[in-house]
């Protein structure tokens, strides 16, 4: 997305706001009036550095090779601690669910694979 400078004609605060080209007369609003969009050089946004990768070792370069190697290895970017931390929860309730699955399918197994008698036998405790 294109990045544009805005200024406030009252007061002279000036932003920079991300937006599609379609959008650029879409100005945020300063001192009760919208501000005026600022013409301005065009920045260019570079690709990321090359990089040894902290997972396997190899060498990446650019974005696309970062989302590939983070694909690759089953990873996810940083996206902070909070993000992290629910990230984390549903992990936890995953491994939970197939730990309990394995469970069930495992008592399943056994009392089935026991005698008759046996089996009678835990039916008429229960």
């Amino acid at each position: 997305m294109p990045m544009y400078g805005c200024i406030c004609v009252e007061c002279g605060h000036y932003e920079t706001i991300f937006r599609h080209i379609s959008q650029r007369d879409d100005t945020p609003v300063h001192c009760s009036q919208k501000m005026v969009r600022r013409v301005e050089a065009p920045s260019v946004q570079v690709d990321i550095g090359g990089y040894n990768s902290p997972i396997d070792g190899q060498w990446i370069e650019g974005k696309s090779a970062r989302r590939e190697d983070l694909k690759r290895n089953n990873c996810r970017p940083w996206e902070g601690m909070e993000s992290e931390k629910k990230e984390a929860k549903k992990r936890a309730a995953e491994a939970d669910k197939t730990f309990e699955k394995g469970v069930e399918q495992a008592a399943y197994n056994v009392y089935n694979n026991m005698s008759a008698e046996k089996q009678r036998a835990i039916d008429n405790a229960a």
